[in-house]
C-alpha cells in the first residue's frame, strides 16, 4: 500500500498542473472558458464493446452518437473546438484518451458507452450519467468493472493492476473543484435526455472508470442506454435515436457552459 500511495501521490502534481481551472483562476481578471470539448466513443476495433441482441455493437452506437454530438457542437457552439479521441472504427487504449484529452487542454470530457446485461434480451432499460469517484453501489461498480474490462486487448494493461479506490479518492481530492463540475454536468446530461428518450432515466451515479481518472478536467461517462434491452438497441441503432442522445446532451452542454463560464 506504502508504494501505491507513493505512486499516486507523484502524479498528483502533473494532475493538479494540468487541470484547467486551476490554471483559468490564476489571475484574478482570467475567467474559465468551456472552449474545448473532448468526445470519446467507447470502444472501437478489436473491441466490441456489448452487442445486442439484434447484432448493435456498443462501438458503432457510441460513435454514431459522437460524430453527430461533434457536428452539433461545431454548428452550434463555433467557438468551441472539439477533439476525438477516436473518428471511426479503431481500437484507442483507456490511458491514451486521457492523454488525448489533456494534451488537447480540454475543459470537458464526455466518454460514451452503452450499459449492458449479462442475460440477452433483457428488460434492463434507461440511461445514467457517471462521474468518478468510488462506486458506492454493486450496480456502479458492476458496470465500471465491465467497462474498464477493455483493457483486456491493451499490450501493456500491467500499468493499471495496483490501481484501487485509494486512486479515485486522492485523484477527486487534488480535482475536488473539477469533480463538482463533473456531478453538475452529469445531472442536467440526465435532465437533457429524459425530455427527449422514452426509456427510464436512471439518474447520476458515480463509479470507478479507467478512462474517467487520466482526463484531468471535469468529466462523465455516458451508459446511454442498454443494448441488451431490444427497445434501447432499436433507438440506439436508428438514426433518429443517435440525434436525440446528441441532441439532448448538447443542450446539457449549453446549460453546463453558462454555469462554468460564470464560476
Amino acid at each position: 500500500m506504502r508504494t501505491l500511495l507513493c505512486a499516486i501521490l507523484a502524479v498528483l502534481p502533473t494532475l493538479i498542473g494540468t487541470t484547467h481551472l486551476s490554471d483559468a483562476t490564476s489571475s484574478p481578471s482570467a475567467k474559465p472558458k468551456l472552449d474545448v470539448i473532448v468526445l470519446d466513443a467507447g470502444h472501437g476495433g478489436k473491441d466490441s464493446g456489448a452487442i445486442g441482441p439484434g447484432g448493435y455493437m456498443e462501438k458503432q452506437a457510441a460513435l454514431g452518437i459522437v460524430l453527430k454530438l461533434g457536428a452539433l457542437i461545431n454548428k452550434e457552439l463555433p467557438g468551441v473546438k472539439v477533439v476525438y479521441t477516436r473518428h471511426d472504427d479503431h481500437f484507442v487504449e483507456l490511458y491514451r484518451r486521457g492523454e488525448i484529452a489533456n494534451a488537447a487542454h480540454g475543459k470537458l470530457f464526455i466518454s460514451v458507452h452503452c450499459n449492458s446485461t449479462p442475460e440477452k434480451p433483457s428488460n434492463a432499460s434507461g440511461f445514467t450519467t457517471y462521474f468518478l469517484r468510488p462506486g458506492k453501489t454493486e450496480a456502479a461498480i458492476h458496470v465500471a468493472a465491465r467497462e474498464n474490462a477493455v483493457i483486456k486487448y491493451e499490450t501493456g494493461h500491467h500499468q493499471y493492476q495496483n490501481l484501487s479506490d485509494v486512486d479515485y479518492i486522492l485523484t477527486s481530492m487534488a480535482r475536488a473543484q473539477d469533480v463538482k463540475f463533473s456531478e453538475k454536468f452529469a445531472s442536467l446530461v440526465q435532465q437533457e435526455l429524459a425530455k427527449r428518450l422514452p426509456i427510464p432515466d436512471n439518474g447520476v451515479s458515480q463509479a470507478g472508470f479507467l478512462v474517467l481518472i487520466g482526463a484531468a478536467m471535469p468529466n462523465v461517462l455516458i451508459e446511454t442506454g442498454f443494448i441488451s434491452d431490444p427497445k434501447d438497441e432499436a433507438i440506439l441503432k436508428s438514426q433518429t435515436g443517435e440525434m436525440k442522445y446528441a441532441e439532448g446532451i448538447l443542450a446539457a452542454i449549453k446549460r453546463y457552459k453558462a454555469i462554468y463560464e460564470r464560476s
